[in-house]
């Protein structure tokens, strides 16, 4: 089973993107939800994902932002 985080400013995005995961990706379970470049660099700390959905524009920055503070990230990244 992969870890999975979805990254998206948008809370109709990421419920919408949650839903599909769970009805079509068995292998996948979504560990948390984040809204924000500084809520989902605290996530992936946390939760040390194998997957992350990343939205590139948000409130706070950008997708590229966060992953420049995630140097060793272990993870697969899908925008």
């Amino acid at each position: 089973m992969l870890k999975a985080i979805i990254i998206d400013d948008e809370l109709r995005s990421r419920e919408s993107l949650a839903h599909i995961v769970a009805e079509n990706c068995n292998n996948v379970q979504i560990v948390e939800l984040a809204e924000s470049v500084e809520t989902g660099v605290k996530s992936i700390l946390k939760n040390k994902p194998d997957l992350i959905f990343l939205d590139i524009e948000m409130q706070d920055g950008t997708g590229f932002d966060l992953l420049e503070k995630m140097p060793n990230g272990q993870f697969d990244v899908i925008f």
